[in-house]
């Protein structure tokens, strides 16, 4: 049935948007990037006089605000933490209403989509400058191998990933068919690399030349696993961390003087007298009421489910679910588990057996989103690394490996980076998975007039004709680094303590200039 509802989409895209012809062997593999959430918007009504953008959502912060703010106040009048996590509630109902999905995990509102991309790229006027990561990634990859071999797959994240799986083949038919290749190179960023591990379960590998994973999800996040079992938390050391590791600057002096404020106020002790009742009133809030809503918006996702990891499975199913619960959202939910997210390792193998070229790119260094115990958890702002690279072991956020640490998988290399934080020997794939410190979440930027080495790095490994490993070249070791400006990658270098006496005279030395300058 699958096979055959590829076939029917591939025909319709053919129809809809190609010349069909007799058509040349592409003299590259054509690529095809697989969008994560929320790379391009979806509309209600798309192309209607009715047209209306619902994700993002809009959010009428003149309302949102005084509504917030009465229910706070009535709150406080009346003792009842209740009311406020009412408020809430409904708001969160009210802003995500129109991209809900039903109780089943289809659309609400089934005129909800999202933009399908059947053509090559040079059929789009993307702006790749200003795109999201994925799209500037798209846009690297035209520059190096033509316009008219590189693809977008678009698809609606909300819904079950092994479904979506039907409309990945339908755009790999396709490719085939518009550019003569036998196959095809995935580039999945982040929860596109759901999408893709579903998809070689649902249809196989024999159409796939190589996966480039991007900061993908393997086997899940933390993040949404305590989420989805009701852990959260306000931690001050977290949140000082987070930004810590997510708000830079330019200059290197105001940037070193930031990291020093923040660790130093990170650590006072007398934060915790804000931070308590603050973890207290959050706590609180997050009660029934709220997570009720919780429940209905994001819990309705088949596709955040494919987020939650096995080890917490049996517990969010629990605690998002009841026996009101639809049996069709169930079957959908446990479907992917049972077959997809417990099996994905084995997928993996499997395919790199049958001769696909697997490439794992995983960042770190970043502080993760400070809501739940998971955030003192190493990651790239949204994922943790030791999930983007498929089992690495990774040191919590601010601490290293230790001293006396030995690599975990003894063999003839060596795998722990410079800093002693990231142990890559335990990942699925040790010989072909690499780390960029300091790398936002799939952070690519298009090059444009500048130049772009994470971008010519996804392109090496999507042009690579043999198995791109750590050893291959100099040029891409194991552990990289990016520059402030995220367009440089260099070899990861030992750290040199910050001389913040330096910095600090030499921002009031800046300071003094400044005002006599402008002043």
């Amino acid at each position: 049935m699958k096979k055959l509802l590829a076939v029917l989409m591939a025909l319709v895209m053919l129809i809809t948007g190609m010349s069909i012809g007799a058509f040349a062997k592409a003299d590259v593999t054509p690529v095809i990037v697989v969008s994560g959430v929320g790379a391009k918007p979806f509309y209600m009504d798309k192309g209607t006089e009715n047209e209306k953008m619902v994700y993002p959502p809009t959010v009428d912060f003149g309302y949102v605000i005084p509504t917030a703010v009465i229910g706070i106040t009535m709150s406080i009048l009346t003792g009842d933490i209740n009311v406020f996590s009412q408020t809430a509630a409904d708001l969160v109902s009210n802003i995500f209403d129109e991209f809900k999905c039903n109780a089943d995990g289809d659309s609400k509102y089934p005129t909800v989509t999202a933009d399908l991309y059947p053509l090559s790229v040079d059929n789009y006027d993307f702006d790749y400058a200003n795109e999201v990561s994925e799209l500037e990634i798209a846009g690297a990859v035209a520059e190096k191998i033509g316009a008219e071999n590189t693809f977008f797959y678009n698809h609606d994240w909300r819904l079950d990933p092994c479904a979506n799986a039907d409309g990945l083949q339908a755009m790999i038919d396709s490719v085939k068919e518009k550019t003569g290749s036998d196959k095809v190179v995935l580039i999945p960023c982040s929860m596109g690399g759901v999408q893709t591990v579903a998809y070689l379960y649902e249809y196989g590998c024999e159409d796939v030349d190589s996966i480039i994973f991007m900061s993908s999800a393997h086997k899940g996040l933390f993040f949404v696993s305590e989420l989805f079992t009701g852990a959260v938390e306000l931690n001050q050391k977290n949140i000082f961390n987070y930004l810590e590791l997510s708000v830079g600057v330019e200059d290197p002096d105001a940037d070193a003087l930031l990291t020093l404020l923040l660790k130093d106020m990170g650590e006072l002790a007398v934060l915790s007298y804000l931070f308590d009742p603050l973890n207290d009133f959050f706590r609180a809030v997050s009660n029934e009421t709220l997570w009720g809503a919780l429940r209905e918006v994001f819990g309705c996702f088949p596709g955040m489910w494919a987020f939650v990891r096995d080890e917490y499975f049996d517990d969010a199913i629990a605690f998002m679910t009841n026996e009101e619960s639809s049996p069709v959202l169930l079957e959908k939910i446990n479907y992917y588990h049972d077959n997809v997210g417990s099996r994905s390792d084995e997928i993996l193998k499997d395919a790199k057996a049958a001769g696909v070229k697997i490439s794992i790119v995983s960042h770190y260094n970043r502080g993760s989103v400070p809501v739940s115990p998971a955030a003192s958890i190493d990651g790239d702002n949204l994922i943790e690394t030791a999930c983007t690279s498929n089992g690495a072991t990774v040191a919590l956020i601010g601490e290293t490996l230790g001293e006396d640490y030995v690599q975990a998988v003894p063999g003839e290399h060596n795998h722990v980076s410079i800093d002693n934080k990231v142990d890559a020997s335990t990942c699925l794939f040790p010989d072909s998975t690499w780390f960029i410190k300091g790398q936002p979440h799939v952070g690519s930027f298009y090059g444009d007039d500048d130049y772009n080495e994470f971008a010519d790095f996804a392109v090496w490994l999507a042009t690579s004709e043999a198995q791109p490993t750590v050893f291959a070249t100099p040029d891409y070791p194991q552990f990289m680094e990016t520059d402030s400006s995220l367009n440089e990658l260099n070899p990861l270098a030992e750290e040199n303590e910050a001389d913040y006496g330096t910095v600090i005279m030499a921002l009031l030395s800046s300071a003094v200039d400044y005002i006599k300058n402008n002043i």
